[in-house]
């Protein structure tokens, strides 16, 4: 997610919520309290840095729980009163037109839908990863100012890795037919000239 907390937008980067969110969608923000919170509802949380979007799958008297519609296990972090967190209920996309997102029961069925998808691809992919030396590999590297690595077979993008190290594929299906350089330890010492 980019934007400051203290404003009521932000744009949607990630793989976490893709599917429910398209990558530079910005979504609409508004204060909410915990007593109103329902299971299916998407909260921006403010609690750690980066702040990230997730959605209400389980929630008591005491905390919620979050999690991720692409993701395989909840947040550890638990939501609570004192939590730092907006609703999301609006997402804006590039063509300008906005959608309302849905909370609530509607909200749960678009995780489970997600949650369905993500197993699916799972396993579709595992008969193949025997076979990764057969993956073209990526002959082009994009470094932008934030920190931020592009990877690409000609001009088809296909992955990226955050400035804090995080690679992600940008379609589950690329891991099929790419593979990306591994990752390697620069040692500083060894940059220093010789005098």
């Amino acid at each position: 997610m980019n934007g400051p907390e203290t404003q009521n937008k932000a744009v949607y980067t990630g793989n976490s919520m893709r599917g429910t969110f398209v990558p530079g969608e910005t979504l609409i923000l508004a204060e909410t309290a915990f007593d109103t919170l329902q299971t299916g509802d998407i909260v921006a949380i403010f609690d750690r840095s980066p702040y990230y979007v997730h959605r209400v799958v389980e929630k008591n008297a005491d905390y919620a729980v979050t999690m991720g519609d692409n993701n395989g296990r909840p947040d550890a972090l638990r939501l609570t009163r004192d939590s730092r967190f907006r609703l999301v209920t609006e997402a804006r996309g590039l063509d300008g037109i906005v959608r309302q997102i849905p909370g609530g029961e509607a909200g749960i069925a678009q995780f489970r839908r997600q949650q369905r998808k993500r197993r699916f691809a799972a396993r579709m992919i595992r008969p193949f990863k025997p076979l990764k030396f057969l993956r073209l590999p990526a002959n082009r590297e994009t470094r932008f100012r934030d920190g931020t690595v592009q990877w690409s077979f000609g001009s088809i993008p296909i992955a990226a890795r955050s400035p804090a190290g995080k690679t992600v594929y940008l379609h589950w299906s690329k891991r099929l037919f790419f593979r990306i350089p591994a990752q390697k330890a620069i040692n500083k010492d060894s940059k220093k000239p010789s005098v």
